[in-house]
């Protein structure tokens, strides 16, 4: 499935709208409204992301979308369309760069959860950061201008223009209904884009991250399944747990085994240099034991770098 990121300021420029005016006047046109009909699909995935600029919140109160993004996606779907999932890029995660730019937060944190793909993405933005944020994430970007010039998004900035420039956000569905159709007919995508980081890695900057808000029920079912499907930290902790157990056991019995053969079965002379026995038995063990250690701690950092378990965590079965 691929996905769209629209952001909230192309989506209210198109209408005529200016995003500083207040959220009270704020109806989207007619055109505006039938351009973002057209991605309503079972298989196009639509989040519109935006800045945080909600009422504060009181101790203790879940992160909820801005009221900006939520009025336009209640407005989007009165008209016919439909808006999956809000991102809004909180004021801790613009201050510590986990948004926009080089470290495109906004993208991986829903690649993440919804299991997507970047380079089946297509983000539609109106500005030059929605432009860096797309190309550091692999994501194919489209500007918007909204009767607004080339110079005036750009202005002094230097960067790679290898991007469809739309007039409108009609212009730019419709480049992307184009490139679709390509991509179909050659029948491969775009160049990969760089790894998304793993849930585990993502989850120890949860704080930093952008919030998401589920509001349409396909989702909210796509969140379900892939819960489902994912591996849990406690389920890891549990296989360890067990795994240790048996190490535990398989020990214990090969040493039971080899006390009863020192006793009952005479050994060939290189035993007698294999089993270390030249070695003083307190020595001997914790030889053995810092051994064991070794190679246990080598599988685990083996298992948790390894793609197939990255790609579980992140919900990813490609």
């Amino acid at each position: 499935m691929n996905a769209v990121f629209i952001h909230q300021d192309s989506v209210l420029r198109d209408s005529h709208i200016d995003p500083e005016s207040p959220i009270e006047s704020w109806h989207l046109a007619p055109a505006t409204l039938e351009a973002l009909r057209t991605l309503a699909s079972a298989t196009t995935f639509v989040l519109l992301y935006g800045p945080e600029r909600p009422a504060p919140l009181r101790e203790g109160d879940a992160p909820r979308a801005s009221a900006e993004l939520r009025r336009l996606a209640a407005q989007i779907e009165a008209g016919g369309g439909r808006v999956d999932a809000l991102i809004t890029c909180t004021q801790q995660s613009v201050a510590a760069g986990r948004c926009y730019g080089d470290f495109p937060g906004l993208v991986w944190a829903a690649s993440a959860r919804f299991s997507l793909r970047p380079e089946a993405c297509y983000l539609l933005g109106d500005s030059v950061l929605d432009l860096q944020t797309a190309l550091s994430a692999g994501v194919r970007p489209f500007l918007i201008l909204s009767e607004r010039t080339i110079e005036d998004v750009f202005g002094r900035a230097e960067m790679e223009r290898d991007f469809p420039v739309a007039i409108d956000l009609t212009t730019a569905v419709g480049y992307m209904q184009v490139e679709e159709e390509i991509a179909q007919q050659l029948g491969h995508e775009r160049e990969p884009a760089p790894p998304v980081p793993t849930s585990l890695s993502l989850l120890g900057l949860a704080k930093e991250l952008p919030t998401i808000t589920i509001v349409s029920r396909m989702a909210q079912e796509i969140e379900d399944k892939l819960d489902r499907n994912r591996i849990r930290r406690k389920d890891i902790a549990r296989w360890l747990f067990f795994l240790s157990l048996g190490a535990l056991g398989l020990s214990l019995g090969v040493a039971y085994l080899l006390t009863h053969l020192y006793r009952v079965q005479p050994f060939p002379e290189f035993a007698y240099y294999v089993t270390l026995q030249f070695i003083p038995r307190p020595l001997r063990g914790a030889l053995f034991i810092l051994l064991g250690a070794a190679l246990i701690v080598t599988a685990m950092r083996s298992l948790l770098r390894g793609t197939a378990l990255g790609n579980w965590l992140n919900g990813t079965r490609r």
